[in-house]
């Protein structure tokens, strides 16, 4: 598949022995580079229905995804309320040629204080969940890269489903893997000076202290993960149950 960071989000077993389901939820980067064969394979082999695209206005018009004939497709940002100059919340565009150390500690505090934000008030989050309970048809939920936006919405999702803690964290950081071959090509691409390489690993994969920021967040303002999906997404237990009932097996 010609999209970076692809993977389906399966195999995890929750508190109560139920193990998420293959192919039914599907989380990655942008769809810009994949052919109308992939595009095929999407909604005819995976039975993709929706596609959540949580990047903003400018990113997507900056890299459009792949059209397609039967699957929806929505854009709402993941990140909101902050503010961002003109390529929105793409580290890539925003490093390029420009970065230096005052740079990386500006785009470094930004990312941090979106960690903290965005699995609250999060209109894209919320209508993930809504698509996951309507159940009908497979989704893709992504970013630019798949990492961000898309892997606190993939913990978030495992949670939902009772998994285990650690568990969610762990698919979160298996970013690294999928994107790791070509990290050194990217920063090519973007004219990093070698200096600056390795400080900037943090901006181009994930780390595990920035998933730990929005679980923090989450444990400050509710006693429980029960009673924060119950208020932030209106899922009480029945709600959940169900989400059980269809993602897991």
């Amino acid at each position: 598949m010609n999209i970076r960071n692809f993977r389906d989000i399966s195999g995890y077993k929750n508190r109560d022995g139920k193990v998420m389901k293959k192919n039914m939820i599907f989380r990655g980067g942008a769809l810009d580079r994949m052919t109308q064969e992939e595009a095929d394979y999407f909604e005819n082999t995976l039975a993709v229905r929706h596609i959540l695209d949580f990047r903003d206005e400018k990113e997507t018009e900056m890299a459009k995804d792949h059209p397609f004939h039967m699957a929806e497709y929505e854009q709402i940002s993941a990140l909101r309320g902050q503010k961002h100059d003109d390529n929105g919340f793409n580290f890539e565009e925003i490093i390029k040629n420009k970065m230096d150390p005052e740079q990386f500690q500006y785009i470094l505090g930004y990312l941090k204080e979106g960690y903290k934000a965005m699995a609250f008030d999060n209109p894209a989050y919320q209508r993930l969940f809504e698509l996951l309970l309507k159940n009908d048809g497979h989704i893709y939920f992504h970013c630019t890269a798949g990492k961000d936006r898309t892997g606190v919405a993939g913990f978030l999702v495992m949670m939902a489903l009772g998994m285990d803690e650690e568990d969610a964290v762990g698919e979160y950081l298996l970013s690294n893997e999928y994107l790791k071959r070509g990290i050194d090509d990217l920063a090519g691409q973007l004219n990093i000076p070698d200096e600056y390489r390795r400080m900037c690993e943090p901006l181009l994969g994930v780390q595990e202290d920035f998933i730990r920021l929005t679980i923090d967040s989450v444990k400050d303002k509710y006693g429980s993960y029960d009673e924060f999906f119950d208020c932030q997404y209106k899922l009480d237990r029945e709600k959940r149950n169900r989400l059980i009932e269809i993602y897991c097996e």
